[in-house]
């Protein structure tokens, strides 16, 4: 996760998402244990830029491993903890972040099926693909409506560095609906990163012609 997280492309094309403030910084594994009423758990991650502590947008995210044994045996892990995920990311919407994501990384090796090619892209396979559909799918109905959702693909085909040979990608399945944030937790985001002061985000006057 903190490879992806602090990676200089894809930490800010996977999180930082159309609309959002530019420029923002992020916490990972943020103790929720000072929040406003106290809830317990933790943030995965949390983002947010200078200044602009009301415009928070927490993450949670879960990892769906597809290692040799898993695709050998075309059994993926921990598919069921998708309810998990939703109950933890409807938390963070109930608190009433700006915006809050949930993620599901698909994490493939598929580096043994594909020993002895020179260079493919080969993953998952139709039923497996077809497997972590359904799950996902299914998931959606236990997300809270401003709860955004997406899935991460990261799938190492050869034995090289991650990022390189290889896919990944994400699909936003939804975009989550932002929300005003109260003065209490908007304080608290804001000591989480340094105690930053809270200023107004300027919008451009729209020209008119």
């Amino acid at each position: 996760m903190d490879r992806i997280v602090t990676d200089i492309l894809w930490g800010r094309e996977f999180f930082q998402l159309y609309g959002m403030p530019s420029g923002m910084v992020h916490r990972q594994c943020v103790s929720l244990q000072t929040a406003p009423g106290t809830p317990r758990g933790d943030i995965d991650v949390l983002f947010c830029a200078p200044g602009l502590s009301k415009q928070s947008v927490a993450y949670q995210v879960k990892r769906i491993k597809f290692g040799i044994n898993q695709l050998r045996n075309g059994t993926p892990g921990k598919l069921e903890e998708f309810k998990k995920l939703a109950q933890q990311a409807n938390l963070l919407a109930r608190m009433g972040f700006w915006q809050v994501y949930a993620y599901a990384i698909v994490v493939v090796d598929a580096r043994e099926q594909n020993a002895g090619k020179k260079v493919t892209y080969e993953g998952l396979s139709s039923q497996m693909r077809s497997k972590v559909h359904s799950a996902v799918s299914f998931a959606t109905q236990f997300f809270d409506a401003r709860v955004g959702f997406g899935v991460m693909d990261f799938t190492q085909t050869m034995d090289s560095a991650p990022f390189t040979v290889g896919t990944h990608g994400l699909d936003i399945r939804r975009f989550s609906k932002p929300a005003a944030q109260s003065e209490e937790l908007t304080k608290w985001v804001a000591d989480i990163f340094g105690g930053w002061p809270t200023r107004t985000r300027r919008v451009s006057p729209v020209l008119d012609l």
